[in-house]
């Protein structure tokens, strides 16, 4: 099966003309190519924060960047 998912992969990217979306695909595949070594070097309180960043995300518990930087913000002032 990983032969014909690669082929489609070679496939897609041979249609592809525009470097700036190549360069994007090829980020992203490294990141997830070497994700499980970026894992394995956690500590078991960095997957700890891992997992609780996660959930908060799938419950919608997060803030926009903007939201954040305000906060910051006034963080600085006090």
């Amino acid at each position: 099966m990983s032969e014909v998912v690669k082929s489609k992969i070679h496939q897609l990217l041979a249609t592809i003309k525009d470097e700036s979306i190549l360069v994007q695909v090829m980020e992203d595949v490294m990141f997830y190519a070497s994700k499980n070594k970026i894992i394995e070097s956690l500590s078991p309180r960095q997957l700890n924060e891992l997992d609780v960043a996660i959930a908060e995300v799938e419950k919608n518990e997060t803030i926009t960047l903007d939201e954040f930087k305000k906060d910051l913000d006034e963080w600085r002032k006090k």
